[in-house]
């Protein structure tokens, strides 16, 4: 059904429900999956040690993300990406990811840890889903 998919993960619930559901199609189908994560610091914390520790942080999300994947007998890309100060966010950096690889699909978690551990129902779903090209499935 799907040959590329992306999936943002942050290490949420919702984001690991939203690997599973990948990992599903790509067992039946033989996707090949992508694994997004995006560091967002803020402006008090755009130094470079906390940006340094963040994207630590993140590429342990897409190791243990990637090791899930790898149980599974399916290897899957790792892209971690860092949004510009007041010039980028989260939402465009997955567009922008899944414009520029050209994924037929995105499959995104409902609620994750963005601001202020999601206050919002899905704020960066909601935004992504909207400009995305292609097929989104938000999992909940």
């Amino acid at each position: 059904m799907f040959k590329k998919i992306l999936i943002p993960i942050d290490g949420s619930p919702a984001s690991l429900r939203a690997l599973d559901l990948a990992i599903e199609f790509s067992m039946k189908d033989g996707s090949k999956l992508t694994l997004i994560h995006v560091v967002s610091p803020t402006p008090v914390c755009n130094k470079p040690t906390i940006i340094d520790e963040m994207k630590s942080m993140g590429n342990s999300v897409l190791d243990a993300a990637a090791a899930k994947c790898d149980a599974f007998g399916i290897s899957a890309k790792k892209v971690l990406r860092v949004t510009e100060s007041n010039q980028t966010s989260t939402a465009y950096e997955i567009f922008r990811e899944a414009v520029d690889g050209n994924y037929d699909c995105v499959i995104i978690g409902s609620r994750g840890y963005s601001g202020g551990m999601g206050i919002l129902m899905g704020s960066v779903a909601i935004s992504a889903a909207l400009s995305l090209p292609c097929t989104t499935i938000i999992v909940r």
